[in-house]
């Protein structure tokens, strides 16, 4: 019984449900909300209890009462189930940042975009609920899924990661608030290591990178379980797959 093949297998799952689907249907719109269904489907199966994950949008009120302000919509949030919630309908739901402890964006190809774009939106996400919670000491995780990038070049999905990064350095709290983990495809991963002298590190860590973005996103939840159970969670020691950093 290996755990490598375990994780491996999660990895080709997320794959082969989403391929499947592109073989059925050819409609963009759907397709792009069917692949944030098929992550977070497999990410339900991770989390523990207390946590519930859905999209939507985060509100945080403003200065006068009744007023407030509303984040953009976000692909994928992971809030706490026993925070009250604002509105919730199936799937969707509206919350406030003190609930909030995790968010995703989920892209099909995003070598096909503009990564810093992408990034810089989702560091702007971040800071928007940020910047609403009280209790800025809990870990926050940042991440963008995506399932696909033909031939990555590392190098230049850095040059993204800094330029989309440079307007937020004046922000508090930008350390906590920024994109935090990036799987660029199934091999390619990106994590922000905050006590590094050189943060960010880039891995080419074949079939596992989906593996390890739901592992990380669970240690952001439950870091006292994972770190108990380190080499159940993380099969391989990914330092020896390191790229480089920066």
């Amino acid at each position: 019984m290996s755990l490598l093949d375990y994780h491996r297998n999660n990895t080709l799952e997320l794959l082969a449900t989403n391929n499947n689907v592109r073989s059925l249907i050819n409609h963009w719109g759907e397709e792009g909300r069917y692949k944030e269904a098929v992550l977070k489907n497999m990410i339900r199966r991770f989390l523990p209890e207390k946590y519930m994950i859905a999209s939507g949008f985060v509100i945080r009120p403003m200065q006068d009462y009744g007023e407030h302000e509303a984040s953009r919509q976000i692909d994928l949030i992971i809030y706490d189930n026993e925070s009250p919630i604002i509105f919730k309908e199936g799937d969707f739901v509206v919350t406030t940042p003190d609930s909030v402890r995790a968010i995703i964006e989920v892209k099909a190809n995003l070598q096909n975009q503009t990564p810093r774009n992408v990034i810089r939106e989702a560091n702007d996400k971040g800071r928007f609920i940020f910047e609403g919670k009280t209790n800025k000491e809990e870990p926050f995780f940042n991440g963008i899924f995506s399932y696909a990038a033909n031939n990555p070049n590392p190098e230049r999905f850095r040059d993204h990661i800094i330029e989309a990064n440079q307007e937020f350095e004046g922000f508090a709290d930008y350390n906590r608030f920024k994109v935090n983990h990036i799987s660029f495809n199934q091999n390619w991963f990106m994590k922000y290591w905050p006590e590094d002298e050189h943060p960010h590190s880039m891995y080419d860590i074949e079939n596992l990178s989906f593996s390890f973005f739901i592992s990380n996103l669970v240690d952001t939840l439950a870091s006292k379980s994972v770190g108990a159970n380190n080499f159940i969670w993380f099969a391989l020691d990914k330092e020896h797959t390191k790229v480089f950093d920066f």
